[in-house]
């Protein structure tokens, strides 16, 4: 079993960027990898809680997030920065999450054994 970090930087709705990060975490856990997911920057955004897609004519991968415990994708990390920056607090998510300095995120860095960043 490899562990394996994915790293979102873009916005929910920047090109699927977020979509396609999502669908690689789910992916990498149903193969039995240790996933652990952490979202920068604007990527913190995804997870702010009573989103409204449709009114951006995108569709709704909010719900999916949701289904990261059925996964068993227990680590997922913010951004502190990212989160201060966009005047959020974990309060505003949607899912449980830990937050990340930037020591936190090298030290994620150094534990894993693939780094995935989009």
């Amino acid at each position: 079993m490899n562990n394996i970090l994915v790293i979102s930087k873009h916005g929910p709705y920047h090109q699927q960027s977020l979509r396609e990060s999502l669908d690689m975490v789910l992916i990498f856990a149903a193969i039995d990898q240790q996933v652990i997911w952490l979202l920068e920057g604007a990527a913190v955004l995804s997870l702010v809680k009573n989103q409204r897609p449709s009114a951006q004519q995108q569709k709704d991968f909010t719900k999916a997030i949701g289904m990261l415990e059925i996964y068993d994708i227990e680590s997922v990390y913010v951004c502190a920065d990212a989160l201060n920056k966009h005047g959020l607090s974990t309060d505003d998510l949607a899912i449980e999450v830990q937050i990340a300095y930037d020591n936190d995120k090298r030290a994620l860095i150094k534990q894993v054994d693939k780094v995935v960043t989009l």
